[in-house]
């Protein structure tokens, strides 16, 4: 009697402990599950997302032909209007292969495996280029130029070497101008010209630092630089913008 007590009682043991394990990883596996539904339904969202943006942006190309058909348009409006969709395609652009890349690499499954970097990974996620970049410009076209300094300011402190770092520096410019905080701008349109002679945001900084100079009353300096733009750029809107600028002050 007692060999058969002791017998169930093994076998008890030994039952408990095969599914206590059996159950953890149920559970785990639910887990994952959930998180993956979660995915989709994120994925689903971001293509639903693109696919709005892609109805504005193409209402807002519709719109600016139809106003550049308008020979009284000002040019200066189309042409930052033009800049806007660029900023607007490049981040169509990053979110659709953000969307292509989670959808080709299926999130690995790690039972009993706690997510690298954790909460540290969720923070990474938030502080990424894009959305620090996103997140400024969204400021910027909402008129809260403070935030969108502070935003810009923030990119390319926490990513210098971005290719977007001169693009940023060019819309901390563009805050100041809209501001008529001029100084300031001709300053941080210096800077870009000097730091990023290179990149395609020189051509529009070197034109708005030609504005700013002339809205400050130091039209000479204002002309210099923009003759200098037609010289360096002379195939460029911003040189065709710049002739106007110094035909309508010879005037």
């Amino acid at each position: 009697m007692k060999q058969r007590v002791a017998l169930f009682l093994g076998l008890a043991v030994l039952l408990s402990g095969t599914l206590l394990p059996i159950r953890k990883d149920t559970k785990l596996l639910l887990d994952e599950i959930q998180k993956l539904s979660s995915q989709i339904k994120t994925l689903s969202d971001d293509i639903a997302s693109v696919r709005q943006k892609l109805r504005i942006m193409e209402d807002k190309i519709n719109a600016l032909v139809r106003t550049g058909a308008d020979e009284t348009q000002n040019r200066e409006n189309v042409a930052l209007s033009l800049q806007f969709l660029k900023e607007e395609i490049n981040e169509m652009k990053n979110k659709v292969s953000e969307v292509i890349d989670r959808l080709k690499s299926a999130p690995p499954v790690v039972s009993g495996a706690a997510t690298p970097g954790g909460e540290d990974a969720v923070s990474e996620d938030i502080q990424s280029p894009e959305n620090t970049y996103y997140t400024a410009y969204s400021d910027y076209m909402k008129k809260n130029y403070d935030l969108a300094i502070q935003g810009f300011q923030q990119f390319i402190n926490l990513f210098p070497q971005n290719v977007l770092a001169d693009n940023a520096l060019y819309w901390i410019g563009e805050c100041y101008y809209s501001q008529k905080m001029f100084d300031q701008a001709v300053a941080t349109f210096s800077r870009l010209i000097d730091n990023y002679a290179d990149g395609d945001k020189t051509a529009a900084a070197t034109l708005k630092k030609g504005y700013a100079l002339i809205e400050m009353g130091r039209e000479s300096e204002g002309i210099s630089v923009l003759r200098q733009l037609i010289t360096q750029f002379p195939l460029s809107e911003e040189a065709s913008l710049a002739q106007q600028k110094i035909r309508d002050i010879s005037q």
